[in-house]
């Protein structure tokens, strides 16, 4: 089993017509009236059907709630009769539920899934009462769960359900299942009670807390893939995003973490639709990287959609869609609208067009085929946000009930079924609403930025069933809301005293007390910078509205761009030496056209570069742009986009008030030497500041390729035979930057080959035979060839070349792209293969996607990189030896 398996079950039969599944439908009676008023010999709390209501959330309304309740229960005996299982000889009483795999089972004959167990036991927990042998089934459920616990974390479940006894306890955990599993035991809890054979309540605790938290959520708030990844990587599967689940951990753990996470985790969705799915809400099957972004293709071998819309990020909107039904989180109903409304358009409304793979701007992937109940079902739940799709909700329930394609398709089409019947019910006791308001924020601070601008931040409050907000007070007047533990006050006056509160909230609507108050008093303002100065403009009207117009001080004159002139436009103020600023006040009072528009800066009036956080689309009478301070001689307020010819009444420039606004001098005397094939070392002599200089800024070309606080620099990771340019900046603490150092050039050395090809090599392990010592040599350095070590092996793990005869190098070049885990290393060589010695200056902690090491040239055989630590199984995409 290869370490980066990912437990995800595609349809088959859908997806590449392997196989055809023949299932054989077991239709339920038309349920009576008797069916809603049954006697439950379990005990059932809540049992089925409970047709719950969610504020704000529409059902089908083409049919009766009897007549959903009855194709719900007839979907139900379906899925049971072809997937639910109790025939392991192994673990008699044992159930599970049947369905295909994706990955290596170890030699094992796989009959489910991890992933299958939670959708099983989450179903069952909410079919009893209907199912009068639903708690001795989730028994038997939970049993398999147990026994086939993860070999990495025994709170968690293995992946694989085989019927070997040696396959319980040996394979390492899936993230999706044990999310659903642990949510079970919760509906388990609310409804049979804890109080029997098994106490539901501390099992499920116990899962989330030693389990789910200790081995999934990461330190940067997401959830990894499984107990196997690495507790602070960002490669996360949006599919495992179960927001809902979430808050009922947050309930019965009293765990602010799980709220940080939510939190987190709708934060990453709105940074990726952003910048990847603006108009449509879809999420790749895996996201990667901070900001966040899709996965490569075929990510992890997983297969070559992974950087789409496919069989994973299908499952999302049910998710997503819940937190606002059960919670009232209206960033659920955000995104889950976006999605409704694109497939809707997409499709004309006919579920039956829905395909099984989207890019993420809505083009049909070109290995997608026809619908599958994993994609379509979803679509409808997110559509039950909005009355308005309506017509699509009745559509897709009479799609969904008639289709049964496979174990994946339909265990997740009854779950969504579940849904918009409203038989999920929110895992509470009894349906006493919530009452019980948020502790109040504590630890307010006011930080000032600006002359225009103060900062807040807080501690966070808890709540009995999860905190949803902030409410931000400027006095006794509300001023804004924050999903987060800080908030932004901007369009301030100068030299202001300002007093601020918050106020916590929840999704019921109740608000908690004040916070202590914070108070802070904006700077004052430096003067209108840009008065007395040059001007300039990309074009004028006439010679009534120059670009100086603009920077006048009179807000009746303005600047006009020429006739037909709408986009591309600018004016420029020429300071004269560079000025620091971090205030642009900016007027449109005759004319609002502009649509799009940034700021830039410029040393020389010819190469601009944009200011960060500068840009936006309207203008208005009066827009006040704060962003981190700059120096420069020219500023520019460029003007993307217009619905016609643009004015500008006029444009003001402020700096910090009593700051230092004096640059660093250029830096001097800058040399460039190549120190290798792929590297070029840089000196220079020291810059002198009114303060003190800082740090160094280092471009090679226009490009910032780092920063030192010496007076030198290595520029490494280059191409051999090649010529770059470099160079040097100062800066200082108030960030006023100096103007360009002299430019100076050098040529990296050719390169001697990659000694490394075509040798022999060894390794300390291996995972399998798919995964050799050989493929972190062989100058491939995709996913697929890799050298990793077995499982479980994390540290002093190690591979070597063999040259054959004594070779002469001094540069190693490692490559850790897949999976970024190394967290001590050190090169070795030897002449005999077994007695090695440690090369000097070659130690270090993190290796990355590529670690260039130089050193002294060393003569030997054998080169090994020894690994002393790793914080999962470690895994070398390529290793390359030069001299």
């Amino acid at each position: 089993m290869d370490e980066i398996q990912v437990r995800r079950v595609k349809n088959l039969m859908n997806k590449w017509s392997i196989a055809v599944i023949c299932v054989t439908l077991f239709m339920a009676p038309i349920l009576s009236p008797a069916f809603e008023q049954s006697a439950h010999a379990a005990g059932e709390q809540k049992p089925f059907p409970q047709q719950v209501s969610y504020p704000g959330i529409t059902k089908p309304d083409h049919i009766s709630q009897s007549q959903m309740n009855t194709d719900v229960a007839a979907y139900y005996n379906s899925w049971k009769s072809s997937y639910l299982k109790n025939n392991l000889s192994s673990l008699p009483g044992g159930y599970y539920v049947k369905g295909e795999i994706t990955g290596d089972a170890d030699g094992y004959v796989p009959l489910g899934s991890s992933e299958g167990q939670g959708y099983g036991m989450v179903i069952t927990a909410l079919m009893a009462g209907y199912d009068t042998n639903a708690k001795a089934i989730y028994d038997g459920l939970f049993k398999t769960a147990r026994a086939y616990k993860s070999t990495q974390n025994p709170n968690l479940m293995g992946w694989v359900v085989a019927d070997n006894a040696g396959a319980q306890g040996h394979f390492d955990s899936a993230t999706d299942g044990d999310m659903d599993i642990a949510y079970s035991l919760i509906l388990a809890h609310y409804q049979w009670g804890s109080a029997g054979t098994i106490n539901y309540l501390a099992e499920a605790q116990k899962m989330i807390t030693d389990g789910i938290k200790v081995s999934n959520v990461t330190t940067n708030n997401r959830l990894n893939l499984g107990d196997w990844d690495g507790k602070s990587v960002l490669n996360t599967r949006p599919s495992d995003w179960m927001l809902s689940h979430l808050r009922a951990y947050y309930d019965v753990t009293g765990d602010q973490t799980w709220l940080n996470v939510i939190n987190n985790l709708y934060s990453v969705y709105s940074s990726f639709s952003t910048s990847y799915s603006p108009s449509t809400g879809l999420i790749s099957d895996f996201v990667v990287g901070n900001p966040p972004q899709p996965a490569p293709a075929n990510y992890l071998d997983e297969f070559p959609e992974t950087n789409e819309y496919n069989y994973n990020a299908a499952r999302v909107p049910l998710r997503i869609v819940m937190d606002y039904a059960l919670y009232g989180d209206a960033r659920g109903k955000t995104i889950a609208d976006k999605m409704a409304v694109w497939i809707k358009g997409n499709t004309g409304g006919n579920p039956n067009n829905v395909k099984d793979g989207y890019k993420l701007d809505g083009t049909v992937t070109g290995s997608a085929s026809g619908p599958a109940g994993v994609f379509v079902s979803p679509f409808i739940a997110a559509a039950v946000t909005n009355s308005s799709h309506q017509a699509w909700i009745n559509a897709g329930w009479d799609w969904m009930k008639s289709h049964k394609t496979g174990y994946y398709d339909e265990s997740y089409t009854l779950l969504n079924m579940l849904f918009i019947s409203g038989n999920w019910w929110k895992p509470v006791a009894g349906s006493t609403p919530d009452t019980q308001a948020p502790t109040a924020p504590t630890n307010l601070t006011a930080s000032v930025i600006s002359g225009s601008q103060i900062d807040l931040s807080w501690a966070a409050s808890t709540d009995n069933v999860g905190v949803t907000g902030y409410d931000v007070y400027r006095g006794a007047a509300l001023v804004g809301s924050s999903a987060t533990t800080s908030y932004s006050d901007t369009g301030l006056i100068a030299s202001t005293a300002y007093s601020y509160t918050i106020k916590a909230k929840d999704a019921a609507g109740n608000s908690s007390a004040a916070s202590n108050t914070a108070s802070a008093t904006t700077s004052s303002l430096s003067g209108n910078l840009a008065l007395g100065k040059t001007y300039s403009a990309s074009t004028t009207w006439s010679a009534s509205y120059l670009g100086g117009k603009a920077f006048d001080g009179d807000v009746a004159t303005r600047w006009s761009a020429s006739s037909g002139s709408f986009n591309n436009q600018w004016i420029s103020v020429d300071f004269g030496s560079p000025a620091t600023y971090n205030q642009v006040v900016i007027k449109e009072i005759s004319f609002p056209r502009v649509t799009a528009y940034k700021l830039q800066t410029s040393n020389d009036g010819i190469t601009y570069t944009d200011i960060a956080g500068t840009a936006g689309t309207t203008i208005g009478a009066n827009k006040t742009i704060n962003f981190a301070s700059v120096s420069s001689r020219y500023l520019r307020l460029f003007i993307t986009t217009a619905s016609n010819i643009p004015n500008i009444d006029e444009m003001e420039v402020y700096g910090p008030s009593g700051t230092d606004t004096t640059a660093p001098t250029a830096p001097t005397n800058v040399t460039a030497a190549a120190a290798s094939s792929s590297q070029i070392n840089l000196s220079w002599s020291a810059s002198t500041d009114n303060v003190g200089v800082t740090g160094y800024d280092v471009y090679r070309g226009a490009a910032l390729a780092g920063s030192s606080t010496t007076t030198s620099f290595s520029d490494t990771g280059l191409t051999a035979s090649t010529a770059y340019s470099y160079t040097i900046k100062a800066k200082d603490a108030a960030s006023n930057v100096s103007a360009a150092s002299n430019t100076v050039s050098a040529t990296t050395l050719a390169a001697g080959g990659n000694l490394a090809l075509g040798k022999i090599y060894s390794a300390s392990t291996i995972w399998n035979a798919s995964y050799p010592a050989a493929n972190a040599f062989d100058g491939d350095i995709s996913n697929t060839s890799r050298w990793s070590a077995s499982s479980g092996s994390l540290n002093n793990q190690w591979i070597s070349v063999d040259f054959g005869a004594a070779a002469t190098f001094n540069q190693v070049v490692m490559k850790e792209i897949t999976f970024q885990r190394v967290t001590s290393y050190k090169l070795q060589f030897s002449n005999d293969g077994t007695t090695y010695s440690d090369i000097a200056g070659t130690s270090g902690t993190a290796i990355g996607a590529s670690q260039t090491v130089n050193f002294s040239p060393v003569t030997s055989r054998y080169l090994r990189l020894y690994i002393n630590t790793a914080s999962a199984v470690p895994t070398i995409n390529e290793m390359e030896v030069y001299n």
